[in-house]
């Protein structure tokens, strides 16, 4: 249903924007098209990716199946629980080796 919203966003925005551009401002037909295929673009990436009620409900569904999992979408608590990795014990130089003169 996102795809679909995203869709009528972006024709609605787009097509008038590159109708603007084309007979307002005198561009060409491609200059305009182009732009308004971009912000069309744009727009559509934005609404299409945005969650509803089903991906609420999906993702409650998950952590009813799952509770001992972390959401796909918990981004922030993945990144928080990651392991460490072993470091180097010693530091390491900071200081530039000296050249050799020739």
């Amino acid at each position: 249903m996102q795809r679909v919203r995203g869709l009528v966003a972006a024709a609605l925005i787009g097509v008038p924007l590159g109708a603007f551009l084309f007979v307002s401002l005198h561009a060409s037909r491609e200059i305009a098209a182009l732009v308004g295929s971009g912000v069309g673009l744009a727009i559509f990436a934005v609404v299409a990716t945005g969650t509803d009620a089903q991906d609420a409900a999906a993702d409650a569904a998950w952590r009813q199946a799952a509770p001992d999992l972390p959401p796909a979408s918990d981004r922030i608590t993945l990144e928080r629980n990651q392991a460490t990795m072993p470091g180097p014990e010693k530091g390491r130089r900071t200081s530039p080796r000296p050249r050799d003169d020739r």
